[in-house]
């Protein structure tokens, strides 16, 4: 029996590291970014927010990015959150050489952030799909500077609660946002 457990765990190690590999073997990107987005809602102010993003390159013209953010005031709301989005990026045609090139895409972002005083708790939700268009400088082969803005309906939907009763409230705006980033191309 002990035997049968042996290889039952060397099979698993293999196919972990077989999985490990692959996904390094395909990982094109990881970067650093900072963004600024501002929602154009009543009692809205704009905000920064700090991130990591992993790009996975699809073709010599196309990639898919996916990101993770730390927003310490999730839509001006006073309130901690996180968001991440997904974007599909491509390179425009023609423009661009070893240097540098100009991109455009779409992007999905969600964004939670919760909070609690007394007896109050708060939730709120975003989701905003955006367009965006940016730049990537290449200092070198492998390292990269890029800078992007977007615009887009910003979805929100705000829940209370205090004890047994509990409300919502939704908010459709539109939103403009800037994202610098370095990158490390594998």
């Amino acid at each position: 029996m002990d035997f049968v457990k042996l290889i039952c765990v060397k099979k698993t190690l293999f196919v972990l590291l077989a999985l490990t590999t692959v996904s390094t073997a395909a990982a094109d990107s990881l970067g650093l970014h900072a963004k600024y987005g501002r929602t154009f809602a009543a009692n809205s102010s704009g905000n920064f927010t700090f991130g990591l993003d992993y790009t996975y390159d699809l073709d010599a013209q196309s990639a898919v990015r996916g990101g993770i953010d730390i927003d310490p005031d999730l839509i001006g709301s006073g309130l901690f959150g996180l968001q991440g989005d997904v974007a599909y990026l491509r390179d425009f045609d023609g423009v661009g050489d070893a240097m540098y090139n100009i991109y455009y895409g779409g992007s999905l972002g969600l964004g939670f952030a919760t909070g609690s005083s007394s007896n109050v708790r708060v939730n709120l939700f975003e989701v905003n799909p955006t367009a965006l268009v940016g730049a990537r400088y290449f200092l070198t082969p492998e390292f990269a500077l890029n800078a992007e803005v977007n615009v887009g309906p910003d979805f929100l939907l705000l829940t209370g609660s205090n004890g047994t009763d509990s409300a919502s409230d939704t908010n459709t705006s539109f939103g403009a946002g800037v994202r610098l980033g370095i990158n490390y191309r594998f």
